[in-house]
């Protein structure tokens, strides 16, 4: 049976009856009693009655004779609810895999970026192999953070018969507390003729541009079964014993200390920009982007988030270009775009 926060519960074993409050993992919900008090109850110990009820933490409601307008409130689930002590309860992780024409008005014709999107919370291990004549051959693998893209590389349009399928391995994982998600091995058969067709891409969540979408994580992935209530249980005590380390620089930021995060917003440069042309500003940008690039490498900086806005994409192909031309052996990608949306581009240094 599936429970929402706010439903109402009786309890199976014991007399009484209740509020579902919030979630304390898959399994245990905290029910609000008829007495005011938050109880820890198994899932499978509690019957659904019909009705859904709002209510206030800082106020004791009758449950008995609830109120119309609280029988109306329809209350769900935020992953924000899932979330208590630490442990990250997600049981689906949303990867896809993208071809991005670059060449947007001739489509048809065009070479097409090849990437690989991690919408989830969960950090990635991928590996990415073509079938060549029976046998597999690597074609990229890595490390891709939560909530991020990377770009691969361009598959000429004259090479696109050379790949008759793609194999894609995936891992899941994250610091702290998680359920295991059991890994990925899917294979996507290429079929170049639909990449001749125009509605083949289309407008899309993760880029500006029209692009071919498929998702490889189509269906849930299930938590292993392995994991039992004693493991989260002790997760949680341990955490409980230990403070943790402290892995932000800042409240504000919230960044990874092993991140550094440069505004390359013209406003944040300059207090008056209205008498500077176009080329002015974006001189100026540049000479920032370059500076501290540069400082960044000589103080052994790991990795570098340049946040450029989106904008008419002028700053950020200036970004691009430069690192190709003058920095070939730094790696680089999309910033999460949880944090940043899609106008920030992050190097790796280390």
């Amino acid at each position: 049976m599936n429970f929402r926060k706010g439903d109402r519960v009786k309890f199976l074993n014991e007399v009484g009856q209740g509020v579902i409050a919030r979630f304390q993992d898959e399994k245990i919900a905290l029910v609000l009693n008829d007495d005011g008090f938050e109880v820890p109850v198994l899932m499978s110990e509690l019957l659904k009655v019909e009705g859904e009820y709002s209510f206030n933490d800082n106020e004791k409601k009758d449950f008995n004779q609830p109120d119309e307008q609280s029988k109306q409130q329809n209350i769900v689930i935020h992953e924000d609810d899932l979330e208590e002590d630490g442990v990250n309860t997600d049981n689906k992780a949303n990867v896809f895999f993208a071809l991005v024409p670059k060449n947007q008005k001739d489509m048809l014709n065009s070479d097409l970026d090849v990437y690989l999107i991690n919408d989830s919370n969960f950090r990635v291990l991928y590996s990415l192999s073509k079938k060549e004549n029976e046998f597999q051959s690597l074609f990229a693998y890595g490390n891709l953070e939560d909530n991020t893209k990377v770009i691969f590389e361009t598959i000429k349009r004259e090479d696109l018969n050379n790949f008759e399928e793609i194999n894609f391995q995936l891992i899941f994982f994250r610091k702290g507390n998680y359920f295991i998600l059991d890994p990925l091995n899917k294979t996507w058969n290429v079929k170049p003729a639909r990449f001749f067709k125009q509605n083949t891409f289309t407008v899309n969540d993760f880029f500006n541009e029209k692009a071919y979408v498929y998702e490889l994580t189509g269906e849930e992935i299930n938590l292993a079964d392995h994991v039992s209530d004693s493991d989260i249980e002790k997760a949680i005590k341990d955490k409980d014993r230990k403070e943790p380390e402290k892995q932000f620089k800042s409240s504000k930021s919230g960044k990874d200390q092993e991140i550094e995060e440069i505004d390359l917003h013209i406003h944040e440069l300059v207090d008056d920009y209205s008498n500077l042309s176009n080329k002015e500003m974006l001189d100026m940008q540049m000479s920032r982007f370059t500076t501290a690039l540069d400082g960044g490498i000589i103080a052994g900086t790991k990795r570098m988030v340049f946040i450029h806005g989106i904008g008419n994409g002028k700053l950020k192909h200036e970004v691009l270009k430069t690192l190709n031309r003058k920095y070939p052996k730094l790696r680089y990608q999309d910033a999460s775009f949880k944090e940043y949306g899609y106008g920030a581009t992050m190097i790796i240094i280390k």
